[in-house]
């Protein structure tokens, strides 16, 4: 596995700073969905093209790790697999089943 493009940035001590200031800026929700879990600082214009925008909070974004993820997955070109979709949109069912109805499903 190669190492990300732009995570030089993601290392250096003034990163900490900005990603504290967006996360700040943003009021600690994701901008997309509005979730508080698991927060990460999105980048709108990539580092590996945009370097010189790397610490400029106006270039961030505050997301959750799985809108994070899609998005990231949109700026690349990366498709959802079918399958991967149905598969999670049945464990999601089955998580909000009530354990009663779950029961009766398996007897």
């Amino acid at each position: 596995m190669t190492a990300r493009p732009g995570r030089w940035a993601l290392v250096r001590p003034e990163w900490q700073a900005v990603r504290h200031a967006v996360l700040e800026r943003d009021k600690w929700c994701c901008q997309h969905c509005g979730s508080r879990r698991r927060l990460e600082v999105h980048h709108v214009k990539r580092v590996a093209d945009f370097p010189e925008l790397a610490f400029q909070p106006d270039n961030c974004l505050t997301l959750c790790g799985p809108c994070h993820t899609q998005e990231t997955n949109r700026e690349l070109g990366r498709v959802p697999d079918p399958k991967r979709q149905q598969w999670r949109k049945a464990v999601a069912e089955l998580a909000t089943k009530p354990i009663e109805q779950q029961e009766k499903t398996h007897a």
